[in-house]
Order: structure tokens, then C-alpha cells, then sequence
């Protein structure tokens, strides 16, 4: 069922149960054999395998529940790439087209499975090839369990990315099957920071005032990585307030380098994060 010390599988239910006090241990360790994909692995935050980047977090899980390539998050360059779920095909097509430039040159793209950007950033990533023909990577960062992937209409992709790249869940495997709205929108909002967390900076494609993307803006700034905005946003009638303010403030990480910039091209992204990392492809 899953792939994982008997002592990361045992953490997970004492985990899972603390939602079901009066439910028996065993009833919780069912479901998670009947729900959890074949190739489900656990890592304990403990084990070297842990990505260190989300251990910074301070909801980190003790247990990660993920699926693929747990190496990917260790790849030198990873971007996270957001954006609105209902962004316009142009922006999509944008996002779509800088991944796959991204991921034929070795990058890591990191997104969360949501419609609009996020999907056009995993697909692609997919869709890239690189000189060996070998397939893009790509890392999905979930808010729901990961027999349950958000949105529904996003399950295929997210099977695709488990099997060419990795599927990762912050949600409850247990709890999280009968999410309500709010529970599945507050943990959505954590997975934000994850994603955030994870990448040496974030590409931000599209957004509105006060939506879950400038969340995710927001926790990569507190975390001191880099926000690059893509030109759209502040340039013309697509122009955003929030991106065209962020970019007037004009934050520093403690070292004074400058965290937020403008990019249009691939080549940009690359020069934009040269200085968050010290060997570029694999």
C-alpha cells in the first residue's frame, strides 16, 4: 500500500486519530489502507528525505504523504509557479509556455493543482521535453488527502504528476475525505505557504486583490524568497494595484537584495533568481 517505515505508517495514524477520539485505532488504520494509492510514501520530518525548505514552516506535517519523486525537492532550481483560477486564456497560455520553456532547461515547477494557472503551469511542465527526451518535472502541492484531489476535475493531472513527478498533501487523509467548504479553503490556504516554501522564488502570472494567490505572495515575501511578476500585471489594462504597489514598495531580503521584479520571458525568470541559487540545471 504505501512505501515507508512501519514507524512513519504508526506516526501517521496517532496523527489521523487525534480527529477521531472515539473511533478505534484499527478503524483508522482501514482507512488508510483502503484509501491511500499503492504508491503512497511517508516521510517522517526526522528522515534525511524531508524537504528542508518545509521544515521551516511551522505547520510542517511530522509525517509527509506524498507520491513520485520525493528527490525532485531537492532539485536546484524550483519555481513556484500561481496565478488566478479564473485567469484569462492568454494568461494561461503564457503560464503554459514559461513552464515548459522552464522545464526543458531542468527547472522544477511548483504549483497547486488548481484550475486556471496552476494547471496550465503543470501541463506545461509535462508537455516539455528536454535534449534526452526525457519528460519535465513537475510537483503538485495539495490541500486535500491524496485520494482526493482538489479540484475534481484536475484528478487526471493529478495522477499524471504522481507517476512524472510528485504529488504532495497537507491535508488530514482521514478528516480531509469529508472536508466542508471552510475546512478544505483554510487548509488550501496552508498549502499556499507550502508552495511558497518549496520553491527557490515565486512567478506570479495572475491574480486580483485580496485572492488566495497574494497569499502565497505574501508567505514567499516572509519567507525572503523572490516574487517575480509577470509583465501583464503591471503594465496596460490587465494592470493589477496590488502588483503595480508591491512593486513601488520595493522590498529587500536582509542581505538587501531586491525581492520582487517584472519578467516576460524565461530567460528573465532565470537572470531574476540566478542569485537564489548556485547550480542552475541538473
Amino acid at each position: 500500500m504505501h512505501h515507508g517505515s512501519s514507524e512513519a505508517f504508526e506516526a501517521l495514524v496517532t496523527i489521523e486519530k487525534r480527529g477521531f477520539e472515539r473511533s478505534a485505532r484499527e478503524a483508522i488504520e482501514r482507512i488508510l489502507e483502503e484509501t491511500l494509492p499503492d504508491a503512497t510514501r511517508l516521510v517522517m520530518a526526522s528522515s534525511p528525505a524531508y524537504p528542508e525548505e518545509l521544515l521551516v514552516l511551522e505547520e510542517h506535517p511530522a509525517v509527509l504523504v506524498c507520491e513520485g519523486d520525493i528527490n525532485l525537492t531537492s532539485r536546484q532550481l524550483r519555481i513556484s509557479i500561481v496565478g488566478s483560477r479564473a485567469a484569462t486564456e492568454e494568461a494561461k497560455k503564457d503560464a503554459f509556455h514559461v513552464s515548459k520553456v522552464l522545464a526543458e532547461r531542468g527547472a522544477v515547477i511548483i504549483s497547486g493543482l488548481a484550475k486556471g494557472i496552476d494547471a496550465a503551469a503543470h501541463e506545461g511542465a509535462l508537455a516539455a521535453r528536454d535534449s534526452t527526451g526525457a519528460r519535465g518535472r513537475t510537483i503538485a502541492i495539495i490541500g486535500t488527502p491524496l485520494a482526493q484531489p482538489w479540484p475534481p476535475t484536475n484528478v487526471k493531472l493529478a495522477r499524471r504528476i504522481a507517476a512524472y513527478g510528485l504529488l504532495i498533501s497537507l491535508a488530514p487523509q482521514v478528516s480531509g475525505l469529508s472536508f466542508t467548504d471552510e475546512e478544505r479553503l483554510h487548509s488550501l490556504w496552508c498549502r499556499n505557504r507550502a508552495i511558497a516554501a518549496l520553491g527557490c522564488g515565486s512567478l506570479v502570472m495572475a491574480g486580483k486583490e485580496a485572492s488566495s494567490t497574494l497569499r502565497e505572495v505574501k508567505a514567499s515575501l516572509a519567507l525572503g524568497r523572490p516574487v517575480l511578476l509577470w509583465h501583464t500585471l503591471v503594465n496596460g489594462v490587465t494592470a493589477e494595484p496590488w502588483a503595480l504597489a508591491l512593486l513601488d514598495e520595493s522590498p529587500n531580503d536582509e542581505t538587501g537584495r531586491p525581492l520582487v521584479r517584472v519578467v516576460q520571458t524565461a530567460d528573465e525568470v532565470e537572470a531574476a533568481l540566478s542569485s537564489w541559487t548556485t547550480v542552475w540545471w541538473f
